[in-house]
């Protein structure tokens, strides 16, 4: 099923009086249930394309449908509510709260987003820290933990609402080697766990190889698209 498509789907920012292309005509289609990863250098247009899937920002032409919606036209009120029945997201930053613990960060997208009542929450939160190894750690604070065990955390918040399509903004650029791998080994992991499509922006060479399919991103352009026979072997 096809989870994820843009049809010639384009996005210009204006800086003063100048109109700057950021994408210049996606078009693309992603079926549920898989391991995606966007490549490109910076300014490529990569973010933007993550945050128009991710309906956080509109389409100046073309269209965005995800789970069979279009969100592309969506005031900012259905937007909100759509992000948070359907997408998670995982940022470089982690976007942790740091007065909260592990546990209430976790917990917070299921109050904030979908008002889930108290003894399913704190199952469902509890299964989740179980699943990323991060249990053990579930009151410390963000400010007690490692890089790595903040990323954890963060595909738990992820997770938590039971989205179709998690997003991941350069989700490893802020860890080192070894633990940038633990991290897409997490997420592979949660992917054949819950079904879950992941799709991530990157632009580390190393962590590329593990996605299931590659496209490659060049001034707003997909130019190339390469599906990987051997994801997450590494």
């Amino acid at each position: 099923m096809e989870l994820v498509i843009l049809e010639n789907t384009k996005k210009d920012y204006i800086s003063g009086e100048i109109n700057v292309p950021a994408l210049r005509g996606i078009n693309l289609s992603i079926n549920a249930g898989r391991f995606i990863s966007f490549v490109g250098p910076s300014g490529s247009g990569k973010t933007t394309l993550l945050n128009l899937i991710g309906c956080l920002d509109k389409p100046t032409e073309g269209k965005v449908f995800v789970a069979g919606t279009e969100i592309s036209r969506m005031n900012r009120k259905t937007s909100a509510k759509f992000r948070g029945d359907n997408i998670g997201f995982i940022f470089q930053n982690f976007n942790l709260i740091p007065v909260l613990t592990v546990y209430e960060n976790v917990e917070y997208p299921l109050i904030m987003v979908q008002d889930v009542p108290l003894e399913k929450r704190k199952k469902r939160i509890l299964d989740l820290l179980e699943k990323v190894g991060m249990i053990s750690q579930k009151d410390k604070y963000p400010a007690q933990l490692s890089g790595g065990q903040k990323q954890r955390v963060a595909v738990a918040r992820a997770l938590v609402t039971d989205p179709k399509l998690v997003l991941a903004d350069e989700p490893t650029a802020n860890l080192d080697h070894d633990t940038a791998y633990k991290v897409i080994a997490l997420m592979h992991n949660m992917k054949k766990e819950f079904n879950t499509t992941f799709i991530f922006a990157t632009h580390d060479p190393k962590i590329v190889g593990e996605a299931e399919a590659i496209y490659t991103i060049e001034d707003g352009l997909i130019t190339k698209m390469q599906e990987n026979k051997q994801p997450g072997v590494n």
